[in-house]
């Protein structure tokens, strides 16, 4: 296989509402699977596409990030966590050098206030060409924005720890992070916002997949 295009989701995780703890996923309760590790199965067929589901740990998503670019060696990475609070698509063009969430991971870790790397610049952004992204999901009909700070939870730990990793390394490979919304099951059980139906987010991977073979290829 030629150099392959990385995704990677986050393995589910959390509570539901009021403190109960949430059961394995199952189809009596759909929305507690993690829609990108929904996502990642569903694109795992994807010809010259490689997805992995990253555990929802701090440090160790990073060191699984950082093996997987080592082993398959991709001409673009994506990073997706799902964001609870919105409706749409969001394109995070910053990562912060700071943990800084009440959040636990699912170790029970919490950091409100840690750099994620000692010394290291205090932000990186996107390299993902981010008016075409807009562009490109805005065409096929889907809710996007864009946000300038991805949170202090695992979702910027990720993403923050990619682009660290790619840049040390003197690597060329386009690296862009983005927070899916819930499914409408779960966005009806936390009783705020509508959600994204599981197909509409694998139309926006599918749609970014295609936009980024297009330009590693070449094509106008």
């Amino acid at each position: 296989m030629t150099a392959p295009i990385l995704l990677t989701g986050f393995a589910p995780f959390g509570t539901l509402p009021y403190g109960e703890p949430a059961p394995s996923p199952t189809e009596e309760h759909p929305w507690i699977a993690d829609p990108t590790a929904l996502l990642m199965e569903r694109l795992a067929s994807e010809p010259e596409v490689v997805t992995a589901i990253l555990p929802p740990l701090y440090d160790a998503c990073g060191e699984a990030f950082a093996e997987l670019l080592a082993e398959h060696r991709p001409l673009a990475a994506l990073g997706f966590a799902c964001l609870e609070s919105s409706d749409y698509i969001r394109l995070e063009r910053l990562a912060w050098n700071r943990d800084e969430s009440p959040l636990a991971d699912a170790a029970g870790t919490v950091r409100e206030s840690a750099d994620i790397v000692p010394d290291a610049p205090t932000a990186y952004g996107s390299t993902l060409p981010v008016p075409r992204v807009m562009r490109e999901l805005s065409m096929a009909g889907l809710p996007v924005t864009f946000g300038d700070f991805s949170g202090g939870f695992l979702g910027n730990h990720l993403f923050y720890r990619a682009r660290h990793i790619i840049e040390t390394a003197g690597l060329d490979v386009p690296y862009g992070f983005f927070h899916m919304p819930p499914l409408p099951e779960r966005a009806a059980v936390l009783r705020r916002f509508g959600g994204l139906a599981l197909d509409r987010q694998e139309l926006a991977i599918r749609t970014l997949v295609g936009m980024l073979r297009t330009a590693l290829n070449g094509v106008a």
